[in-house]
């Protein structure tokens, strides 16, 4: 990863070189060889002055303006912004300390890390390996220091820091006030998957691939882009045979476009676009979805239809700044950002299935004893008509049922078709043993234009709790999963559509209980409370995890205790009020130890061993981990499940295990050593 780092007056002195030079530029400029006047050649430097040039900066333009020869040490290092390195490096160390040695370094040929590649000025790496010792070791040859063997301890870094300039190459400059927070990072969650994969000729701004974004302790500005395409084999190796431009979204918002003769292609017919100057901004706390889209040729030669075209961001492909104004690079190994299309000559229409801005993620449902719940929001998807307009006759919608064994009309009675608010069909369940069940929505004659979008929603209406036929703890989910053939859509032309892609909610079941509870997450925070710097230590970090529970049909106890799951199955400790475990993506940390508070809300009905919330009550609890640096690496902590009773022994054994939507309840990552 690549860092740089920025101040407020460097910022300001980047913009004050920037003016001054579209002042040369424009307002003053003059024929050739002739000189600016010594009254312009003041208005500059005293711009320059208000922006809080330093006297090297300003005596550089000084000299540039009137003929001169600006000033420009060629030692390794001048003119390298600053940074504070708290720690000697050696063969093996990682981290951002790294990355700033090896910028440090590139800035002189004499001591770059490398040429080209990893390690190479603008690729810069967080690992200290024999190519940067080899530069370490041209420094300290040049400079005296005596043995020069590439270890970059306190002589080495005196050395440097003797050479580094605060007023050097400054980070990204950002506006002040653009961006909110302090150091911060890009979080890539996931390559998402509703992308096109069968794009036809003609067809504009066509996502192909994307990633779900989110800004981590800061606002977070998305700089730059690069994105590489492949032509496969058996077609025309010309990616202008296929598309006409690429485009950058960032949810909704085309950032940037280019045509596709401004890629540049290399000896192997990869075709790389990168975009600059994106400022995509995503808020901290925020996720964004961050999309590379093309538009496709209007004519595809017939030799050319249905070759796959790779698509993929590469390592380091994305570029971001925080609020501190530190630039960092990203996409690693995982999640991997990549995907293929092809072009198709085909002129039939095509139905696109994806998932709603409102399909539900897991919850407790609260059912009654007595009376019927109505109205239940199970599924949420959207269709999109692609190349000519369409007609929909029949949507089968499928629903599952995890957790009672009386069959589909033990907990549900009829299920609802809604598009855009409007009731479409209703269908009865009828007397079934069976767990699964289709419903199909019939004679709808739903016309949806060429390029338009409609949304639809599915309910159920559920019967009363009945220990036979629907106990609590039962599950459900739906998906438009089911058998295509019945599906019943055609296209302008007579032809029928089959539907391109599909939307469930199988991975946040909807649990059904006449009393249980509901958690909604209030905040995260991962902060570093110990820096190693001696051998044998090793850096802590404290991860506090805040959530709501509201106690639905009963008064509900929670267990003081909190314990590590490292399975996030629950089964390590039954008994234990909050379970939670290392992030996925993170394994280099240990927890020490953890507690468990509540932090509002009435505490006079708690027992000794469970905290206590009255039925319809809401109170808060934060769970802190101290999490310590197994190896150098990262370190985060994720709520992995939470065990709740109705009587207050959940220290022998909980009788319930609440696991809905917890996928966000995690904190972010620190940036951990072990020295």
């Amino acid at each position: 990863m690549t860092i740089t780092h920025s101040s407020t007056r460097l910022i300001a002195t980047v913009a004050g070189v920037a003016v001054a030079a579209a002042f040369i530029a424009g307002a003053f400029a003059m024929p050739a060889k002739a000189a600016l006047s010594s009254s312009q050649v003041s208005a500059i430097i005293s711009l320059l002055q208000s922006f809080g040039a330093d006297s090297a900066t300003i005596a550089n333009v000084q000299a540039s303006l009137t003929g001169g020869t600006p000033s420009g040490g060629s030692g390794s290092g001048t003119g390298a912004a600053c940074y504070a390195w708290g720690r000697a490096l050696t063969v093996g160390s990682a981290g951002a300390d790294v990355t700033a040695l090896q910028q440090f370094l590139n800035s002189s040929v004499a001591t770059q890390v490398a040429a080209s590649g990893a390690g190479s000025p603008g690729m810069e790496t967080a690992t200290f390996g024999p190519a940067t010792q080899a530069a370490v070791a041209k420094f300290q040859t040049a400079n005296g220091i005596s043995p020069a063997a590439g270890y970059f301890g306190p002589v080495t870094r005196a050395a440097v820091a003797a050479k580094c300039s605060a007023s050097g190459t400054p980070g990204t400059p950002v506006p002040p006030g653009t961006l909110k927070g302090g150091e911060g990072q890009l979080l890539i969650n996931s390559n998402l998957g509703d992308v096109e994969t069968d794009v036809d000729e003609n067809d504009s701004d066509v996502k192909v691939v994307g990633a779900e974004v989110e800004a981590d302790d800061s606002d977070v500005m998305i700089e730059r882009l690069d994105v590489d395409f492949t032509v496969g084999a058996n077609g025309s190796a010309n990616l202008d045979d296929y598309i006409e431009s690429v485009s950058v979204w960032l949810d909704g918002k085309k950032l940037a476009e280019q045509d596709v003769d401004e890629g540049d292609e290399d000896s192997s017919d990869v075709f790389s676009f990168r975009f600059t100057g994106l400022n995509g901004i995503v808020t901290e706390g925020d996720k964004a979805n961050l999309y590379v889209a093309v538009d496709s040729v209007g004519n595809v030669d017939t030799g050319d239809s249905d070759v796959t075209i790779d698509v993929d961001i590469p390592t380091d492909g994305i570029r971001a700044v925080d609020a501190a104004g530190i630039s960092d690079t990203y996409v690693d190994a995982s999640p991997v950002l990549d995907g293929g299309f092809s072009i198709s000559t085909e002129t039939t229409g095509d139905l696109d299935i994806s998932e709603g801005d409102s399909n539900p993620l897991g919850q407790v449902v609260q059912i009654d004893e007595e009376d019927d719940t109505d109205g239940v929001l199970v599924l949420a998807f959207d269709a999109e008509a692609n190349n000519q307009d369409l007609t929909i006759d029949a949507i089968p919608v499928g629903l599952i049922e995890v957790g009672e064994d009386a069959g589909m009309d033990g907990p549900v009675k009829r299920v609802i078709l809604k598009k855009d608010g409007v009731t479409l069909d209703t269908v009865t369940i009828t007397a079934t043993t069976d767990l699964t069940h289709q419903a199909l929505f019939d004679n709808l004659d739903i016309e949806i234009q060429k390029g338009d979008t409609a949304e639809f929603k599915v309910y159920v209406d559920l019967n009363d709790a009945d220990v036979a036929t629907f106990a609590t703890g039962t599950t459900l989910y739906a998906t438009t999963t089911g058998s295509n053939s019945a599906w019943d859509v055609e296209d302008a032309s007579g032809n029928n559509v089959t539907p391109d892609g599909s939307v469930s909610n199988s991975g946040d079941l909807l649990v059904f209980h006449t009393e249980g509870i509901v958690v909604k997450l209030v905040s995260t925070s991962a902060t570093k409370t110990f820096s190693s710097d001696s051998a044998g230590e090793a850096d802590v970090g404290e991860f506090k995890i805040v959530v709501d529970i509201t106690a639905v049909g009963s008064d509900m106890y929670i267990d003081k205790d909190a314990t590590s799951d490292p399975d996030r199955d629950g089964s390590d400790s039954a008994g234990d009020g909050f379970l939670f475990a290392t992030t996925t993506d993170s394994t280099t940390g240990t927890t020490t130890t953890d507690a468990l508070s509540q932090t509002s809300g009435s505490t006079s009905g708690d027992t000794t061993n469970a905290f206590k919330i009255n039925e319809g009550d809401t109170e808060r609890f934060t769970l802190t981990v101290t999490g310590t640096a197994a190896i150098d690496g990262f370190i985060g902590v994720q709520l992995t499940g939470l065990n709740w009773d109705t009587d207050g022994d959940t220290d022998t054994t909980a009788d319930n295990f609440y696991t809905s939507n917890l996928s966000d309840f995690k904190t972010g990552l620190l940036s951990v050593f072990f020295q």
